[in-house]
């Protein structure tokens, strides 16, 4: 009778050894790939605190793409509420520009998880980089007016630049693999 206590004891032993080895594998990903960035605990924070599984550079990418995507959407949300409440022609004017900017981040990538399916690592490139360059574009129009960058829409532009950024490093590396 001492078998099935042995076999149910080497089975749990089997699963933990797996889940360990899955967990290792998955923060180790993680960590490489943030590493890459500009803002490494920002990224490896954001990554492990989703729940959605990491465990290759293909799923890891779709992981950014949508944490990227969401950003550049509330990018987008709040320019539009900061032009809405606007008075100052000037404020509109970058706002207006801002819009813009954030909508192409948006377009851009909504392109981004058919290409990394495909395998597409140029195309992947080339959008997950217009997808960045567009938040920077609009903190640069803030730079060059004579307006103030609201805060919040600083550290929306930020967190958008990071996970684009996440997006160009797993292309990256993909293309190696």
């Amino acid at each position: 009778m001492t078998f099935p206590h042995k076999l149910s004891s080497f089975l749990f032993a089997v699963l933990v050894a797996a889940v360990a080895v899955t967990t290792t594998v998955t923060a180790g990903l993680v960590d490489t790939v943030c590493g890459k960035t500009p803002q490494p605990a920002l990224c490896a924070q954001t990554l492990r605190a989703d729940p959605r599984p990491k465990d290759d550079l293909k799923s890891l990418g779709l992981v950014a793409i949508d944490i990227a995507t969401n950003q550049a959407k509330s990018g987008q949300a709040l320019v539009q509420s900061l032009l809405s409440g606007a008075t100052d022609p000037k404020l509109k004017e970058i706002l207006s520009s801002c819009l813009e900017h954030y909508s192409d981040s948006v377009d851009s990538l909504g392109k981004c998880p058919d290409l990394l399916r495909s395998r597409d690592f140029g195309g992947l490139n080339s959008q997950a980089s217009a997808a960045l360059d567009s938040p920077g574009n609009c903190d640069d129009e803030f730079s060059e007016g004579s307006a103030a960058e609201p805060p919040q829409l600083k550290d929306t532009s930020s967190k958008l630049q990071e996970f684009c950024s996440v997006v160009l490093v797993v292309s990256n590396l993909s293309k190696g693999a």
